[in-house]
């Protein structure tokens, strides 16, 4: 069926209601039946949405949507027109035939019942997107890795729509890319997950770079930087920090301007981009190289128009000249003469410039072919400067909220085969008025305005190339332009499923902590109600608010973007922060001191009683993200983006030794009890042993894991706990052999910490959970579950009973490991917390959040219930010291 055959839905009802349920899953079978046979190649096949409708073969959505009346076929428009058969159009074949239109009317009469569905989708939440982009990066080169960008689509897979609805959104992202690019190529974005709801594009398949991206993000209102390590892993790789954004909000904010000029690099003036296409305007007009039509009825403009061709670097070049209403007084007197209107083309066809009497047009629209054969736009008024929207009393768009003319989303909506054939009409009259202009304007006008059978045929040769290109994009060429459409559906008001599937929530979910939050229901509490709805533009004003009342994360700032790499492909550092954000902390035995892992790039010795910094430790050319403190409280150790772990002198400040033995971040760092060694880790799957008096490296582990996120070196010193991916490995530092693995976490492990006694290990996890193993057996004893997001930190008292965890959730919690229990939260925290011990007077813990807030807590009033039975004693392991082979 072709895309203007069939408006749709010719064929959407139903009839007589059959006895049995079994009956009724019959007859919705007959009708999917139907509908898939006569409709759905121009309303769901490969994202086709001819009518705006692209869910023929979902009979759920044809009722929601009312597009069918239950038992009512008479009240079912699409049956009607089905019955009446006007739809399909007359000249479609094949046709439904009289059975089929009656089983339409009984599958209605029968209450329109659903056909069987599959079971049901499981939810694509943000971690799983994180993760799929971060397996698609780690399937290719490091050094292709920061050219990866990608478009989601998981929130409107999470709100219900159908396979054949996220196919139009992908056709439309496909369009709109290879719209904005300078490539001669068309390349369409890449699914990385099995439901296609996570598409990568590489910067280079379009010409953009760092700029372009960062542009973007100066628009984008749902960026959330998420604290967990596979967001950090995939800021790493793309060097962005938010490499992720939604393809619905991309497809209706880069199809209109600002963010649409300033993507494909046009200049503020008609002129300039004239010179950047190889065009010149003027020569081409005096030498005749330019084809012209010019009438009146365009259904855009207002009153006449002319539209002027000229051959581009790229293909073609049309532009538009239109112009102001004249007022109902046309004619003005001079001379005692009565004189048409300079803005009527049929007394003025000649123009803009270089002839005696121009016309007077108001502005125009130009449209040129990209190098890839798809088209742009641009407006102009009439000095030929850039205009974002068009005047509506010049030129309008109906589909457009304001009816303003938008260049990209207007243009497209329009402009649905290209350039649309026009018949002109100055030809015919100078033909029929041969004594209205001099014989030599007769003659230009001649040459310029060629015969309509001429201008027809280079018309229809445009249109033929562009509409051959579009296919390449996988969009189809319908009277339903893929970009506008779906770019009305983004801006349409949105009710309580599509809200709660944007925050990752289910909807009676998202509605109980809308009544939980006085903020919340302030802003969105209309979606409360029984189809209730906000407006797209109120949600976005909430946003900031929804994401900190749910705590989703940080809200990303645009302005924050720092230096970029030397191709301008990405940002040196993409988990660069300013401020006092507050990456890791580690706290003398005693509470009074902290050092500090800073976004700033900076080691802070911190006065935690006087909250002022004793001292900056200055070294690191990239953000701080891991730091330690050795036994006897003298020296530091820091990790950071730059690749490099360094050792600094507590007392004076300055960097003792420096290790470089990383190509990525070192997320991991910690010193050996006595001090002589240290271990660190990072983003490269590299684990290595250092001689700290010396800065030499013993020995290193890799291959074994990707990503290593925490270290802890157990009491004697012997071994370390790696955590790496979602396991955690036993590394022996004298044989450097792995001894052990543990699995159980079901996403990355972030934290680990041995018992005193070192018999037992404590890891937390973005599972947001905390486990406890068995060191020498390897086994798993215990898995506490409480945090709501994900656990950055944790500590463990003397005695190996009571732990605490700090996590993104914003709470510190204080666990009985014996009882297998949460005891008490701590919720002070304004911001997610990164660090947590238990301080030696043995009552108290501290904890630090990224917004660098210190808290202590008292603890000791819980920790004086009757413990239950302890587990048994395991002997330590006895000392032994690792050193280097000769």
């Amino acid at each position: 069926m072709s895309a203007k055959t069939f408006p749709l839905a010719a064929c959407l009802l139903v009839a007589a209601a059959p006895a049995s349920a079994d009956d009724k899953q019959e007859l919705a079978a007959k009708a999917q039946t139907v509908f898939k046979t006569h409709c759905y190649r121009c309303h769901g096949q490969d994202g086709a949405i001819e009518g705006g409708l692209n869910y023929v073969a979902d009979l759920g959505k044809l009722v929601a949507r009312k597009k069918v009346v239950p038992g009512n076929p008479d009240a079912s428009r699409l049956y009607k027109r089905l019955d009446e058969g006007t739809m399909p159009p007359v000249d479609e074949k094949p046709r439904p035939s009289a059975a089929e239109v009656a089983t339409i009317r009984k599958w209605i009469e029968a209450g329109a019942p659903g056909a069987e569905t599959t079971s049901p989708r499981t939810a694509v939440a943000q971690a799983d997107v994180l993760e799929y982009v971060l397996a698609d990066l780690e399937k290719m080169d490091r050094r292709a890795r920061r050219f990866q960008r990608y478009f989601t689509l998981n929130t409107l897979y999470n709100a219900g729509l159908s396979d054949e609805e996220l196919q139009t959104y992908r056709n439309a992202l496909s369009k709109l890319v290879n719209s904005l690019s300078w490539n001669p190529r068309i390349t369409v974005p890449a699914a990385v997950d099995p439901a296609k709801t996570v598409l990568r594009i590489d910067l280079r398949w379009y010409q953009w770079d760092a700029t372009i991206w960062n542009r973007i993000l100066q628009e984008y209102p749902y960026g959330v930087l998420d604290d967990t390590i596979a967001a950090r892993a995939v800021s790493v790789g793309t060097a962005a920090k938010v490499p992720v954004i939604r393809a619905d909000w991309f497809v209706a904010t880069a199809a209109r301007p600002p963010l649409y000029y300033d993507m494909l690099q046009l200049p503020s003036n008609l002129t300039e981009l004239e010179r950047q296409l190889r065009v010149d305007a003027v020569l081409d007009i005096q030498q005749e190289r330019v084809v012209r039509v010019g009438f009146n009825g365009s259904g855009i403009s207002r009153f006449n128009r002319v539209l002027e061709r000229h051959d581009s670097a790229q293909g073609m070049y049309w532009r538009s000249y239109d112009f102001d209403e004249p007022p109902a007084n046309l004619t003005e007197r001079a001379n005692g003469n009565l004189l048409p209107d300079r803005r009527n083309i049929f007394a003025f066809p000649l123009g803009p410039g270089g002839v005696e009497n121009p016309f007077q047009h108001a502005g125009g629209e130009a449209i040129f072919a990209l190098p890839n054969g798809l088209h742009a736009f641009f407006l102009a008024k009439a000095d030929n400067t850039r205009l974002d929207k068009g005047p509506i009393a010049i030129v309008s768009d109906p589909k457009r909220p304001d009816r303003a003319v938008e260049p990209g989303v207007s243009c497209m909506s329009c402009h649905v085969t290209g350039v649309l054939p026009k018949a002109d009409q100055i030809r015919d009259h100078l033909a029929k008025s041969p004594k209205t202009f001099s014989r030599a304007d007769a003659d230009t006008i001649r040459a310029l305005y060629p015969p309509k059978e001429k201008s027809l045929e280079v018309m229809q040769e445009d249109a033929k190339k562009y509409m051959d290109v579009v296919a390449k994009t996988g969009a189809k060429v319908s009277k339903y332009e893929v970009v506008s459409t779906i770019t009305l559906k983004y801006e349409a008001d949105i009710d309580l499923t599509a809200a709660a599937a944007e925050v990752g929530l289910a909807p009676e979910a998202f509605r109980a902590r809308v009544d939980q939050s006085e903020t919340l229901a302030k802003h969105v509490g209309a979606l409360r109600t029984a189809g209730g709805t906000v407006g797209r533009q109120i949600w976005v004003q909430a946003f900031g608010d929804v994401v900190r009342e749910l705590g989703l994360g940080v809200l990303f700032q645009a302005n924050l973007n720092g230096p970029t790499l030397p191709d301008n492909t990405g940002e040196l550092d993409p988990l660069e922060a300013r401020g006092d954000a507050a990456n890791q902390i580690a706290f003398t035995p005693d509470g009074r001191r902290a050092v500090i892992a800073s976004g700033d790039r900076s080691v802070r010795l911190f006065d935690v009683e006087g909250r002022r910094d004793l001292k900056r430790f200055i070294g690191h050319t990239a953000s701080v993200w891991a730091v330690a403190l050795s036994a006897d409280g003298r020296f530091a150790l820091s990790g950071g983006m730059d690749g490099t772990a360094r050792v600094w002198d507590l007392a004076t400040g300055l960097e003792t030794k420096r290790f470089t033995g990383h190509d990525s971040l070192v997320t991991a760092v910690a010193f050996t009890p006595d001090g002589r060694w240290a271990v660190s880790g990072g983003f490269d799957g590299v684990v290595a042993l250092w001689k700290v008096g010396t800065g030499e490296e013993i020995r290193r582990l890799e291959g074994t894991a990707k990503y290593v996120t925490a270290v802890a070196v157990d009491p004697k010193g012997k071994t370390a706990l790696i955590a790496a991916d979602r396991h955690l490995y036993l590394w022996d530092l004298y044989t450097g052999e792995v001894v052990r693995r543990f699995t159980g976490h079901s996403a990355s492990v972030t934290s680990v910490a041995f018992t005193d006694d070192g018999t037992k290990a404590i890891s937390g996890g973005d599972d947001r959970t905390v486990r406890v193993w068995d060191v020498k057996e390897g086994k798993l004893l215990a898995t506490l579950a409480g945090h709501d997001a994900a656990v950055r930190a944790v500590g463990v008292m003397p005695g190996g009973r009571w732990v605490v965890s700090a996590s993104a959730d914003r709470t510190v919690r204080l666990w009985d490991v014996w009882g297998k229990r949460e005891v008490a939260a701590f919720r002070k925290h304004g911001g997610p917390v990164v660090s947590a011990v238990f301080l030696s007077n043995g009552t108290q813990t501290l904890s630090g959040d990224r917004d660098l807030a210190l808290l202590p807590w008292k603890v000791d009033r819980f920790l004086t219930a009757d413990p239950p039975k302890p587990p048994p004693v395991i002997p330590p392991v006895p000392d032994q010291i690792p050193y280097a082979k000769p």
